[in-house]
């Protein structure tokens, strides 16, 4: 047999158990919504985006077209550009950090990229520092309207655990 509860203890009970989850939602969301570590792309930094916006321009423009500039065209001599534009009408932001900073290093792709040929992509873990890769990867987000870093930053919600992993294995100190 029930216990018998009365109306008024029944509705005190209700609100003493809301009241309890407010509160413990109060307590608990600000957590929720802290990354438990720095995105591996500074592109709110200004001295890490101006040493990516140097580089870029001498390391990725020539293939990639200038962002802001020309995206089909090579400024420089108009040579048709060789490679996908990573301004806006580019696609770079649908990949998570972690996969470009492994495509930019080593030519290799993430699962999710299209199989690059060591002809179309060069290999910049020799010739590029882990800092100047994700410099220069930080000035190309830095471009970005803030509803594409945001699509960004959603898809690296979803890849935290591998971009986590990927800046411990990272060298990021200043060179």
């Amino acid at each position: 047999m029930g216990i018998l509860v009365s109306k008024p203890t029944e509705i005190a009970l209700v609100v003493t158990a809301m009241v309890l989850i407010g509160v413990a939602f109060t307590l608990v969301y600000p957590h929720l919504s802290e990354r438990s570590e720095e995105p591996l792309l500074d592109w709110e930094n200004t001295a890490v985006v101006a040493r990516g916006a140097t580089l870029y321009a001498e390391q990725c423009s020539s293939c990639h077209g200038y962002i802001g500039g020309s995206q089909n065209t090579n400024d420089m001599n108009n040579i048709r550009v060789s490679a996908p534009s990573h301004g806006a009408d580019g696609h770079t932001w649908e990949h998570p950090d972690f996969a470009l900073v492994q495509l930019t290093k080593t030519g290799e792709v993430a699962d999710l990229c299209r199989d690059v040929s060591e002809s179309e992509m060069p290999e910049f873990g020799q010739a590029l520092s882990d800092r100047e890769i994700v410099d220069v990867l930080s000035y190309i987000k830095s471009t970005w309207s803030e509803n594409i870093r945001v699509r960004h930053d959603e898809i690296n919600l979803l890849y935290e655990g591998q971009n986590t992993a990927v800046r411990e294995l990272l060298d990021l100190s200043d060179s």
